[in-house]
């Protein structure tokens, strides 16, 4: 596995590149650059697996990198590293279908976190050898034959997104409606309901474990409009965001 490291500051990119247990992660290259021009060159150029860039590299931009992932179809997941907690910068980068936004400065234990998330789902979506070169069934991220089951790991590896019934219903290969009445009559919870009950678990964890910025977590959970988020975590807690963390966050 590669992970390629981007920022213009070389400090950052080397602090980086020994502060972190790369072999523990199971990365064997680590390659580097310090401008957007140099990593688009690699990005096109070597199989990288993770990158992990800053945003602001004047006069360019990290998203600019993210863009040509997606452009290009490559299998790169991208991390961004940067001190800017401004939300249009996360929310751009969730748009562009950036893998996590992590608010500098973080100790190295989030960043070895967020590159093994990247990994894990490197190696859960790429193509198996079963006679030919085949996408893994939407139904193997479990394991397990029940529907529901499959329904609900789906959700869990995918709260990030705005994922709706239909797509879940897809990619376990059956028919929304039929989804919708099984999920109910198994768990006694809509699906729907299931899903925002999730979200809104995710988000106390993080309230209560980290300092990411609310506005940060609300999109970490697939959230791009943050008062909305803030009303549906009100309906379910009982407070805002910044009331449970006031009461429930670390100190």
């Amino acid at each position: 596995m590669t992970v390629l490291i981007v920022d213009d500051q070389p400090d950052v990119v080397r602090g980086e590149e020994q502060g972190i247990n790369w072999t523990s992660l199971g990365v064997d290259r680590i390659l580097s650059a310090y401008s957007v021009p140099e990593a688009e060159k690699l990005l096109l150029s070597e199989p990288v697996s993770v990158l992990l860039c800053d945003i602001e590299m004047p006069p360019r931009s990290g998203l600019e990198l993210l863009e040509l992932i997606r452009e290009r179809k490559l299998p790169t997941r991208c991390i961004f590293l940067s001190a800017h907690a401004e939300f249009t910068y996360a929310q751009e980068a969730v748009r562009l279908g950036g893998f996590d936004y992590i608010l500098q400065p973080a100790p190295y234990s989030e960043i070895e976190d967020a590159v093994l998330r990247a990994l894990d789902d490197i190696k859960e979506k790429a193509p198996v050898s079963v006679h030919q070169e085949r996408e893994p069934s939407p139904g193997e991220y479990t394991g397990s034959s029940s529907p529901v089951a499959s329904a609900i790991e789906y959700i869990r590896q995918n709260l990030d997104r705005d994922i709706s019934r239909s797509e879940i219903a897809e990619a376990i290969y059956l028919n929304p409606e039929y989804l919708s009445r099984l999920f109910k009559k198994e768990t006694g919870i809509a699906l729907n309901e299931f899903i925002v009950r999730e979200k809104i678990e995710q988000a106390k964890s993080m309230l209560e474990g980290t300092d990411i910025p609310v506005s940060l977590i609300a999109l970490k959970i697939g959230y791009t409009n943050f008062s909305y988020f803030s009303q549906v975590f009100k309906r379910h807690t009982g407070l805002s965001p910044l009331e449970y963390r006031q009461q429930h966050g670390r100190h």
